[in-house]
């Protein structure tokens, strides 16, 4: 009993100096490190539900605000060259809701993802300053995933997930989703977790590293094959692939074989690799139906959230699905029906833009840190949540609609994260040059602009 309460005025006393350093630190750094704990705090805890998406950006946009007052001038934000494309999202929106057939519902629609998702690139960003971040923000992932992995577990065992209850669907794991759409969070969040490899292999061989990797990330697996999403595959698949290709030879045909590979090993654990499976899913109709409201409206568009209304106002129907499905389950024909061309377009500026200019600046950096991967990672993991967001682009094909709130939120997220590991990157070196120069990859001047060191201890 003694010890015990020794043990417990020791913790006091550490917890108190912990205050008091943090009461005598400098505004900026205080606010850093609130903003930093809540966006860590809301990755591990995004699968629990409605209430924790809609509560943990808006206090971390709190925190945010009070960065930029007292450290506007090192921010992420304002040191952000390709700012403009975040105009170009802008404008999709704007004409997603000012040219709607229904204003009110496409503003209602479109504006459910203003806290869960829009702002969420800006709070991440700016939680990125030195690879220590960038580790604890794999980690987070790597929590979110084990955690929701053994609740699929749990569930697939007992019938109900420990979380909420909720029972499988249609024989499908939910987690504590409440639907097998869990095997699209299960695979975009697994993708940065991936980074842990890297970071077990600076101090682990190659088998330990193995080793404890599968003990930590099998549950996830467990989940994705349990929940049967072929849209969450195809993520998987394309994330192994846009590795081989960040690190690979100049010849793209083998990111493409091994992309493949990997999409037909996750569809056989799904069992939903069979050929007729494909050929009868409901999506080309719903498809069908999203040409054909974009055909009736071609420019602007028929307004966000409105496919249901637009199809049904043409005296069309789903040949497979409820009359009362809201989206084409594509978000490429959700952009363009909704936005039309000129959305549409606006729309893949943001996307592809930011796509493009990540991989131009990632890349050369990554590859001449493969050589000295011993000393650092930083590149290693920051690759990994440029995968995390372009896969989510191929996640799409089969995926959602564009304001589905989780989903564009955990993309929002590894873009933000993958913005801010570029602009405070590590300093630009004469191997990173050099590199650049060998792969023809231009590599911006400034964007290794840093105005805190990378091993800079909080």
């Amino acid at each position: 009993m003694y010890n015990l309460l020794e043990y417990g005025k020791s913790r006091l006393a550490a917890l108190r100096t912990l205050a008091e350093a943090f009461r005598q630190s400098p505004p900026a750094e205080r606010w850093f490190s609130c903003l930093f704990w809540s966006f860590w705090a809301s990755l591990v805890t995004f699968p629990m539900g409605y209430a924790i998406r809609d509560i943990m950006p808006l206090l971390c946009l709190i925190f945010l605000i009070l960065y930029y007052r007292h450290n506007w001038r090192n921010s992420v934000l304002r040191r952000l060259t390709p700012w403009p494309l975040f105009v170009c999202l802008g404008l999709m929106i704007f004409i997603g809701v000012a040219f709607s057939e229904n204003v009110i519902a496409s503003l209602q629609h479109a504006g459910s993802g203003l806290n869960k998702g829009f702002i969420l690139p800006f709070i991440a960003m700016e939680c990125v300053r030195c690879e220590k971040d960038l580790r604890r923000l794999v980690w987070a992932s790597v929590l979110a995933v084990f955690w929701q992995g053994l609740d699929g577990v749990w569930q697939a065992q007992t019938g109900k997930d420990f979380l909420m209850g909720y029972p499988p669907n249609s024989g499908r794991l939910t987690g504590s989703f409440d639907d097998y759409e869990v095997g699209n969070y299960i695979a975009l969040a697994l993708i940065p977790a991936f980074g842990l490899w890297y970071i077990l292999r600076q101090s682990l061989s190659r088998l330990p590293t193995l080793l404890l990797c599968a003990a930590t990330l099998w549950p996830a697996f467990f989940l994705l094959a349990g929940a049967g999403s072929r849209s969450g595959a195809l993520a998987i698949a394309a994330a192994f692939g846009l590795w081989f290709l960040l690190t690979g030879s100049s010849n793209r045909w083998k990111s493409i074989l091994f992309a493949g590979a990997a999409l037909l090993l996750v569809l056989l654990a799904q069992g939903r690799a069979r050929l007729d499976a494909v050929v009868d899913d409901g999506r080309w109709s719903l498809w069908k139906l999203g040409w054909r409201v974009f055909l009736e409206h071609p420019w602007f568009g028929a307004g966000a959230g409105q496919y249901n209304s637009a199809f049904r106002s043409l005296g069309l129907t789903p040949e497979k699905d409820l009359i009362t499905i809201s989206h084409p389950h594509n978000l490429y024909l959700d952009m363009l029906y909704a936005h039309g061309i000129i959305g549409f377009t606006l729309g893949m500026i943001f996307l592809l833009g930011f796509s493009w200019w990540g991989y131009q600046r990632i890349r050369p950096c990554l590859l001449a840190e493969r050589p000295h991967r011993g000393k650092s990672i930083y590149w290693h993991m920051a690759a990994w949540f440029w995968i995390g967001f372009v896969a989510w682009l191929f996640n799409g094909i089969f995926g959602h609609d564009f304001y589905r709130v989780w989903w564009l939120a955990l993309a929002m997220g590894h873009l933000g994260v993958m913005i801010g590991a570029i602009v405070n990157g590590p300093k630009d070196d004469e191997a990173t040059r050099h590199v650049a120069h060998r792969y023809g990859e231009a590599a911006e001047n400034n964007m290794h602009a840093q105005p805190f060191s990378q091993n800079e201890e909080r």
